[in-house]
């Protein structure tokens, strides 16, 4: 084909929308709690029912001098939030930003891939990349803990969303480079 958008073309533009996808939904589109200015709201929401906020496991010896023995002093940060101070959210963000220029930087091999065996195995790593784009959110990194959380009600199912579409995309495309474009 000498289209100045071939079908190899449009297939690798069609997987850098969905890395841009993965850098732009938790920053810009539905974005995470840090990026949509509910940092503050949520450093002093309470904790969900059942759970104990930070530092509501910390000794009473330790919250002062008169401290009565099995008081705990009120939680002023919740479980979500890390050492550095961002909740957990801010590092799903990262790491889906990071897992979007990866799969930026496979759709531009996919433009120089020859065979349609390379292709396969840049389809197929993309696949793989849908599955850890899965992953990030629900069992690696996670989101924070309340359902009303921007992160929790918008970001995290838009990333499920995109990742169960680009594995079913890269799989279908990696099989139809198998199946019909050998020989």
């Amino acid at each position: 084909m000498s289209n100045i958008l071939s079908k190899g073309k449009i297939l690798a533009l069609l997987y850098t929308v969905a890395g841009v996808l993965y850098i732009a939904v938790p920053h810009v589109l539905l974005p995470v709690c840090e990026y949509a200015g509910a940092a503050a709201a949520h450093h002093h929401a309470a904790p969900p029912h059942g759970e104990q906020a930070y530092g509501a496991h910390t000794p009473p010896e330790r919250h002062g001098a008169g401290a009565v023995p099995g008081h705990q002093e009120p939680a002023t940060e919740p479980l979500e939030h890390s050492k550095s101070g961002h909740v957990v959210c801010f590092w799903t963000a990262g790491a889906e930003a990071g897992l979007g220029g990866l799969v930026i930087f496979g759709s531009l091999l996919l433009l120089f891939a020859g065979s349609p065996e390379r292709r396969s195995g840049i389809t197929l790593s993309l696949a793989g990349s849908a599955v850890l784009g899965a992953l990030i959110p629900t069992l690696l990194i996670g989101v924070c803990q309340q359902e009303s959380m921007p992160c929790r009600a918008g970001t995290q199912p838009a990333l499920l969303l995109l990742s169960g579409f680009l594995f079913l995309f890269a799989l279908l495309h990696s099989f139809y480079l198998i199946k019909y474009r050998k020989g």
